[in-house]
C-alpha cells in the first residue's frame, strides 16, 4: 500500500485519473513533467480492469536529475512490487510495461494529454479517439545522400526542437535538440558526448527528426562546432583502423625493439601516454583484437586514436595468426570426456548452443554469486524482427546463419561466456564478472557480427532489422525478474 505524505515539510502525492488501457508514452511524459514542476513529489498512475489494477509511481532525484519508476500490481488476493527502474526514457518505461506479464488483455494505449495552452487542447484532440496517432517526422532521409556532420548543422542553423533516429543496420541513435542544440544522445554502448563522437562515423541509416518537446535530462556539454571537430579527428583514425585490417579476429603482434616514447613524438596523434601504454601491454602476440579489446577500460573514442597510435607509428603489427603460443597446464586427473559430455546434453542439437532452460540455470547461479559475494553480471539478449508498423515477428536464423554466429562469437567471447538460445528465434550471451561498460562493448561487437551474417533467405535483409537488449546487475538491474523484463523490452518480444 502507498503511502501519501501529509506532512508540511513533504511534497503531496499526484494521483492521476484511472485508466482503462495501457498508459500512453505522452501519458508517462507528462507523469515526468509533473515531477519537475512540483519538486520531490510523487506521481501516481492507477491502470488497469476489475480484476487486475496497477499503480506506475514516479519519482524524480533533483540531485542527479533521473526519475525512478515503480510499477505494483494488485490481484485481489495479492499486492507488490512488479519492477523497478532508473531511466530519463519514457518509451523505455512504456516498453517495459507493454513487455510486463500484466495478466489481463489491455485495451489500446490512452493517447490522453494534458493541455497547457488553448493551442495545444486543439491539437492534441484526435479525429478517432480509438486509434493512437503515429508519430509524423519532419525531417527524412538517408545519411547515404548527406554528411551526419551537415545534417547535424541544418538542425542547429533551423534551431530545430525535437528528436533525431538514426536506424542503421547494426545500431540505432537518438539525438535530442534544443533549439538546435544536442543536449543528449544514445546509441547501442555509449551515450551523451561519446555518442555523439561515434555516431559522425556512421555513413549509413534511415534518419528522421520528429519535431517533439524534448524533456531528457543534459549528458552534453560541448559546443556542436566541438564536437564536429573531435568527431573528425574520430573519423579519420577510424578509418585508418578500418583500412589497417583491424578485426576482431586479427592478432597483434608486440613489436619490441621500437622506441615508444621516440615513435609517438615523430608521428603520433595527441591522446593519453598512460592509455597508450595500457593498451600495449595487453598485447603479447597470443591474443586476437577481440579478447584484448574485452580488457579495455576506454571509450571507444579513447581507444580509436590509441590504437592509431600503436599502428601507424609501428609499435604494434597486425597478423592472421598468433607468434606466441598460450600456456596450458596438462591435467593427467581431470575427464574433460565428461565434461563435454555433459556440456552437450545441455545444448541444443541443431545449433550446439545452450538451451533456454540451461540459461535460465546459469543465470541463477550467477545471482546467487551476486547475493553472496557482489559478483556482477551481463545479459545480452538479441536477435531480428521484421520492419513494420503493424505485428513485428522475429525471424528464424538458418542453420548456416547459426553456425556462422556461433563460430565468430566464439572466437571473440571469454571461455566462461556463455552462448545460449533465448525462447524460439533469439539468443542471448550471458556475461559472468561483467561490467555494465564491457557488456556494452560486447554488444557492438555481437551487433557488428550480426551485420555480416545474411540471417535469412526469405527476407529481404532492407525490411529485417537487428534488435537488443542489456540488463547488468547491479548497475542496471535489482532482481533477475528486472533483467528479464529489460532485455525482453529491448528486444521487444517475450521469451516464452
Amino acid at each position: 500500500m502507498l503511502q501519501n505524505f501529509h506532512h508540511s515539510s513533504q511534497p503531496r502525492n499526484i494521483k492521476l485519473e484511472k485508466q482503462a488501457g495501457l498508459p500512453s508514452v505522452r501519458l508517462i511524459e507528462d507523469m515526468m513533467k509533473k515531477t519537475m514542476t512540483t519538486a520531490g513529489a510523487l506521481v501516481e498512475l492507477p491502470f488497469g480492469d476489475d480484476t487486475q489494477s496497477f499503480n506506475l509511481t514516479v519519482k524524480r532525484d533533483t540531485t542527479q536529475g533521473s526519475w525512478l519508476w515503480m510499477l505494483y500490481h494488485d490481484d485481489g488476493f495479492n499486492s507488490g512490487l512488479e519492477w523497478s527502474h532508473v531511466t530519463h526514457s519514457a518509451d523505455q518505461i512504456y516498453t517495459l510495461i507493454s513487455n510486463s506479464n500484466l495478466g489481463f488483455m489491455m485495451s489500446k494505449p490512452v493517447n490522453q494529454a494534458l493541455p497547457t495552452s488553448t493551442q495545444q487542447r486543439i491539437a492534441s484532440v484526435p479525429a478517432d479517439f480509438n486509434a493512437p496517432k503515429a508519430r509524423k517526422g519532419t525531417l527524412q532521409g538517408n545519411l547515404r545522400n548527406i554528411q551526419i556532420g551537415n545534417l547535424f548543422q541544418s538542425i542547429n542553423m533551423n534551431a530545430m526542437n525535437g528528436v533525431l533516429e538514426i536506424i542503421a543496420s547494426h545500431n540505432k541513435a537518438n539525438v535530442f535538440f534544443v533549439d538546435g542544440t544536442p543536449v543528449h544522445a544514445a546509441l547501442r554502448g555509449a551515450e551523451g558526448t561519446e555518442a555523439m563522437i561515434q555516431l559522425q562515423a556512421w555513413e549509413d541509416g534511415e534518419f528522421t527528426f520528429y519535431d517533439e518537446r524534448v524533456n531528457v535530462a543534459k549528458t552534453i556539454d560541448r559546443g556542436l562546432i566541438g564536437l564536429l571537430m573531435e568527431g573528425a579527428k574520430y573519423i579519420d583514425h577510424s578509418k585508418y583502423l578500418t583500412q589497417s585490417m583491424l578485426t576482431n579476429d586479427s592478432f597483434l603482434i608486440p613489436m619490441k625493439d621500437v622506441d615508444m616514447e621516440q615513435a609517438l613524438t615523430a608521428k603520433g596523434v595527441e591522446c593519453k601516454l598512460a592509455d597508450v601504454i595500457a593498451v600495449f601491454k595487453l598485447i603479447d602476440g597470443s591474443k586476437t583484437w577481440g579478447e584484448i579489446l574485452r580488457d579495455i577500460e576506454l571509450a571507444k573514442s579513447e581507444w580509436v586514436p590509441v590504437m592509431f597510435n600503436l599502428l601507424n607509428c609501428g609499435l604494434v603489427r597486425i597478423s592472421t595468426t598468433p607468434t606466441k603460443a598460450r600456456q596450458s597446464v596438462v591435467e593427467s586427473r581431470m575427464d574433460w570426456k565428461t565434461v563435454q559430455s555433459f556440456e552437450h546434453s545441455i545444448c541444443r542439437m541443431d545449433s550446439g548452443l545452450y538451451t533456454h532452460a540451461a540459461l535460465l540455470y546459469f543465470l541463477s547461479q550467477e545471482w546467487y554469486k551476486f547475493e553472496s559475494m557482489q559478483v556482477p553480471f551481463s545479459l545480452l539478449v538479441f536477435g531480428f524482427a521484421t520492419k513494420t508498423e503493424m505485428q513485428s515477428q522475429l525471424i528464424p536464423f538458418r542453420s548456416k546463419a547459426i553456425e556462422e554466429l556461433r563460430d565468430k562469437v566464439f572466437r571473440t567471447k571469454r571461455k566462461y561466456d556463455m552462448l545460449c538460445h533465448f525462447g524460439a528465434f533469439s539468443y542471448a550471451m550471458l556475461l559472468p564478472m561483467s561490467t555494465r561498460k564491457s557488456a556494452d562493448r560486447q554488444a557492438e561487437t555481437l551487433a557488428e557480427i550480426c551485420a555480416s551474417i545474411n540471417v535469412s533467405e526469405d527476407y529481404d535483409p532492407s525490411r529485417i532489422e537487428f534488435r537488443g537488449g542489456i540488463a547488468n546487475v547491479p548497475e542496471d538491474c535489482k532482481s533477475l525478474d528486472e533483467v528479464l523484463v529489460l532485455v525482453e523490452g529491448g528486444l521487444g518480444f517475450k521469451s516464452a
